[in-house]
């Protein structure tokens, strides 16, 4: 079956658990229920998970280390009848009551079992996001179709598998193509490093960040076989370290309510997403001068609005700049990635944020939150901005932070660090 860390998790284990589930009073009943998963194990979770599926429940896993009332208030407030917490924290919920919740037609309320995620949250209040399970598994038929260049590769899932990542693209497909994925739950960089070098033809799933404090580690004249890397595009300086130390480099794209819509092989820029999967129609810009919000068509109908800003060049799908981080300055188009590209190749700059303060009239202004190995005054940053940036491009205000807040998905929110800058 799988791997967790260096523990083998075979179909006999499985088995045990499937037994335990089937004489649990909840998770055995036949009648339609939500259940919200709230564990630390992740052997527990994938096999819990892979039991609803099989039984068509529906099922929302909540972040491990949420308190008892958190994991419970979200659990009723996406529409939950049964909350699993931990080993042996199983309750009823009352009068579960759905806020915000974007569905697929006919899920609602209904008997059809459905995966529960919620949105990033990077632009705005995070929603409920309900998908069927036959959705997505007409996901990983269309993602094995469409990402096949070896059949052997080996999944190394460092990334959260309660996440639609980590679970469905690192842990459900290589299960459809009948490869053993290896779990990671001890993130430490060196047991990760050791385990691809167990492997014969690894592809590691992780999160941009961890992919490149990896790379930084492997030895001179050593490469990793192969990586995918999802959720917020590379920093271009992280790209090029990353490229030298990785054979083959891939990118996917999506977002809760599709899953993985786009996915990217060997890919030579950051912005370049690659190819949509086949079972979605994708429109977007037709050239870099020309962005236009990615818009994603799924089988039965239902239209997704993307809000990122992308446009088509030999076939493929680039990213520009989400639509609310856009910054119209009297008229002028900025876009963030752009000016930070330019920061950070800046002498000592670490990091850097470019976010938007609007002043009405569709009028905004640049700001910049930065960090820096060693003090960077404003009018250094505007002086190297001014040698290298279109006037209206130079950040207005300069902050300089020890470090750059993150959500606890490992995004950065630009509305919420303008409220922090305030």
């Amino acid at each position: 079956m799988l791997y967790l860390d260096d523990t083998l998790l075979d179909r006999d284990y499985m088995g045990r658990c499937f037994e335990r589930f089937a004489a649990h009073e909840v998770l055995s009943s036949r009648e339609h229920k939500r259940i919200a998963v709230c564990v630390g194990d992740p052997a527990f979770w994938i096999a819990v998970c892979l039991f609803i599926k099989d039984r068509g429940g529906s099922v929302f896993p909540l972040p491990a280390d949420s308190p008892r009332d958190a994991a419970r208030r979200r659990a009723q407030r996406s529409g939950c009848d049964y909350l699993l917490f931990g080993a042996t924290g199983d309750e009823a919920l009352q009068s579960p009551e759905v806020v915000s919740t974007d569905v697929e037609p006919g899920t609602q309320g209904g008997t059809q079992g459905v995966l529960v995620q919620m949105s990033s949250g990077t632009t705005g209040e995070p929603k409920f996001v309900e998908r069927t399970w036959a959705s997505i598994d007409e996901e990983i038929e269309a993602y094995i179709r469409h990402f096949d260049p070896e059949h052997r590769l080996t999944p190394v899932v460092a990334c959260p598998v309660t996440h639609s990542y980590g679970l469905i693209c690192g842990v459900l497909v290589p299960l459809r193509r009948g490869v053993r994925p290896v779990v990671i739950n001890n993130l430490n960089p060196k047991f990760i490093l050791r385990k691809l070098g167990e492997i014969e033809r690894p592809i590691l799933y992780s999160s941009p960040t961890l992919i490149a404090t990896l790379t930084m580690l492997v030895r001179p004249g050593q490469r990793i076989h192969a990586v995918m890397t999802s959720g917020t595009l590379m920093q271009n300086a992280w790209f090029d370290k990353v490229k030298a130390k990785v054979e083959h480099l891939h990118q996917q794209y999506g977002c809760s309510e599709a899953g993985c819509a786009v996915l990217g092989e060997d890919i030579t820029r950051a912005n370049e997403l690659g190819k949509p999967l086949p079972h979605i129609q994708l429109t977007t810009g037709p050239s870099a001068q020309t962005p236009a919000e990615i818009m994603l068509e799924l089988s039965g109908g239902k239209t997704v609005a993307t809000a990122d800003l992308g446009y088509l060049e030999g076939g493929k799908v680039h990213f520009v700049s989400r639509l609310d981080d856009m910054i119209n300055v009297s008229g002028r188009n900025v876009y963030p990635a752009e000016v930070e590209e330019v920061i950070l190749e800046c002498p000592g700059v670490t990091d850097a944020v470019v976010y938007k303060r609007s002043h009405g009239f569709g009028n905004d202004q640049v700001c910049l939150a930065f960090a820096s190995q060693e003090p960077i005054t404003d009018q250094e940053i505007r002086a190297w901005c001014s040698e290298r940036l279109a006037g209206h491009q130079v950040p207005m205000r300069v902050d300089r932070l020890e470090r750059i807040p993150t959500l606890p998905n490992g995004k950065v929110s630009r509305t919420a660090l303008a409220k922090t800058l305030a």
